[in-house]
């Protein structure tokens, strides 16, 4: 294990999202923590999920895949941190060593950090290797949207330092769109609006 978490930990572990910056190494004109990039993997998940649950009779719980998604970077605040992206992908290896310090990370959040009636209830929404894959599916493309809005903001900003992570992103949105409707049908109805001024969303249709 990389970190001992003491009993009655895990709550404190995850309030630090708030002191971790994403984007390292990168110069941005207005900086992200991991406590906000959370809220908003929740809240898009949670709009995903309902529309496929209500429009393609979907058998996944909406609130549930909201607060899979809050914990999804239970990790980084456990001890891993924000690794940048070119760092934890330089090679298969690599990234397999990355992957297991995080499950190690999550396993010891729930089963050290939590009293024993807690852990199977949590170890299904913080271990990310036991959550099902279709929540996990909506919860990685709500991830990757959401960093997609973030970028944008900075590239519109003109900040030049996230073309290439604002490249990169529109592909992986592409392919979640591609693969589920329910992403496709939230990407054309609202994400738009979330690129937009004040003064544009204020407006009537």
């Amino acid at each position: 294990m990389m970190f001992h978490h003491k009993q009655g930990s895990f709550t404190a572990w995850i309030l630090r999202l708030r002191k971790i910056i994403r984007w390292p190494l990168m110069t941005f004109r207005e900086a992200e923590t991991c406590s906000q990039h959370s809220f908003e993997v929740a809240v898009i998940s949670h709009q995903i999920a309902l529309i496929g649950k209500l429009k393609f009779n979907r058998g996944y719980d909406p609130s549930k895949v909201a607060v899979v998604a809050l914990y999804h970077e239970a990790s980084e605040s456990g001890g891993v941190g924000d690794l940048p992206s070119p760092l934890k992908y330089h090679n298969p290896e690599f990234t397999a060593q990355i992957k297991k310090i995080e499950r190690d990370v999550e396993h010891s959040m729930v089963y050290q950090g939590l009293p024993s009636y807690l852990h199977d209830d949590m170890a299904n929404i913080v271990i990310q290797s036991n959550v099902d894959k279709d929540i996990k599916s909506i919860v990685k493309a709500a991830d990757d949207l959401a960093a997609y809005h973030y970028s944008l903001s900075e590239l519109n900003c003109g900040n030049k330092e996230f073309i290439d992570a604002c490249t990169l992103l529109k592909k992986r949105v592409a392919q979640h769109c591609e693969n589920w409707p329910e992403v496709n049908e939230f990407f054309l109805s609202q994400f738009s609006a979330c690129t937009q001024t004040l003064d544009q969303l204020s407006r009537p249709d």
